[in-house]
């Protein structure tokens, strides 16, 4: 018979609250979860998040489909159902002792809901800073009042929060540990490509939703006939590589590519599957839309010039609130404009062309960019599992609280 070995842990030290609203942050929370279980088996969790947080064993109080808000309309539609969820999850912690709750990105639900928390003796951790550089500044002096401790994926972010007064933590970003991982599951490119000496390889990379794919296409297609034909003159090789994770957008961009086709029969444009990651690691150029691409980008270290298209009132409505000076995750890293960003009326074959030529055409350019975007990565991603050290963060200011 084995007996079970018995904890050290009181009940009330066991429990943990954790909240999660969207997909990306029950992907970081699985992988957090597991850390901590690796630290301490004993520990509970309960809360709400998808699959990958209940296989690591939390009990979620609501589905976590049911929390995801996209815009502004459907915020008000679902008000009423996220307020009942928020007073559900604190009346849970009255009949669960819960020693600390992790609340993971979601800033709009989790802030509200630490400050409950802390009102009721719960001290909380954020995990993913609210994107305060960029706007809503003046969350900085509630975070202090209200969280226990700042977990970031930016090295930048923890320097901010330190600067006043704010206990915060870098921990690095999870795509360190991802991207190697996701890399290993998409297919390897086939086409011929030329190298460094006789050519270039040029990744076009115009989005996953419909509104960016079909603002940026013609402007990125249009861009390449463009190289096409400078590199017929100073002949040299150039393959474009195209990929794409919308099955919706497929007929209609395999439409474009054929259209191209035809009115430059010899142009070399590959359509590829599911392969961004590839494309990124495999190209000398990305010429690639505003967003999370971009910091995937940086990770390849491969020059961009970054594309942002968008309507004129959501376009106006940024200017007003956003205050960052760049667009590009990779700039706002670098702090600087690495990576031309091209945006609005400017997002035409003409101008996007001179800017990819440009780096094309000046090899020392080209590697001066890959310099810079090498030591940004190294500084802000970090280099070491992030859950991991988001554990490790969590474990030592569960030592420093009161029993």
């Amino acid at each position: 018979m084995v007996t079970k070995k018995k904890s050290h842990l009181h009940e009330s030290d066991k429990n943990f609250l954790v909240i999660a609203g969207e997909h990306s942050g029950d992907l970081l929370g699985a992988d957090l979860l597991h850390e901590l279980s690796i630290l301490e088996p004993d520990y509970k969790f309960y809360g709400i998040g998808g699959e990958g947080m209940m296989e690591q064993g939390l009990d979620s109080l609501e589905e976590l489909e049911n929390l995801s808000v996209i815009g502004f309309s459907e915020a008000i539609k679902k008000y009423s159902f996220l307020k009942k969820v928020f007073y559900r999850v604190l009346e849970e912690t009255n009949f669960r002792p819960t020693k600390l709750a992790i609340l993971i990105d979601y800033p709009g639900f989790n802030l509200r809901l630490a400050k409950e928390l802390k009102q009721r003796g719960i001290p909380t951790v954020f995990y993913v800073s609210p994107q305060i550089w960029a706007w809503k500044f003046n969350r900085i002096y509630f975070i202090k009042e209200q969280i226990a401790l700042m977990l970031t994926l930016f090295r930048f972010e923890e320097e901010i929060y330190t600067e006043y007064g704010v206990n915060a933590k870098f921990v690095g970003h999870p795509i360190t540990k991802r991207i190697p991982e996701k890399l290993k599951k998409e297919p390897v490119i086939t086409e011929k490509l030329p190298d460094a000496h006789h050519g270039y390889t040029v990744g076009l990379l115009p989005g996953s939703r419909k509104g960016e794919i079909h603002r940026l296409i013609d402007p990125l297609l249009g861009t390449a006939a463009l190289l096409h034909e400078q590199c017929k003159l100073e002949k040299k090789k150039i393959v474009f590589l195209l990929p794409n994770i919308n099955a919706k957008e497929e007929t209609f961009l395999l439409e474009k590519i054929k259209t191209l086709k035809q009115i430059h029969p010899d142009i070399q444009i590959h359509y590829l599957w599911n392969a961004s990651l590839r494309v990124m690691e495999t190209s000398d150029l990305l010429l690639i839309a505003s967003g999370t691409a971009t910091l995937e980008g940086l990770y390849f270290e491969t020059p961009m010039v970054i594309l942002y298209k968008v309507s004129l009132f959501t376009y106006f409505l940024g200017s007003l609130l956003i205050k960052s000076k760049f667009i590009g995750l990779a700039n706002i890293l670098a702090g600087e404009e690495v990576c031309r960003e091209i945006t609005q009326n400017e997002c035409q074959p003409k101008y996007i062309f001179q800017e990819a030529w440009k780096i094309l055409s000046n090899s020392k350019l080209k590697n001066k960019i890959k310099g810079i975007l090498r030591e940004t990565k190294e500084r802000e991603l970090g280099t070491t599992n992030a859950s991991k050290k988001a554990a490790k963060e969590i474990q030592s200011l569960l030592r420093s609280l009161p029993n």
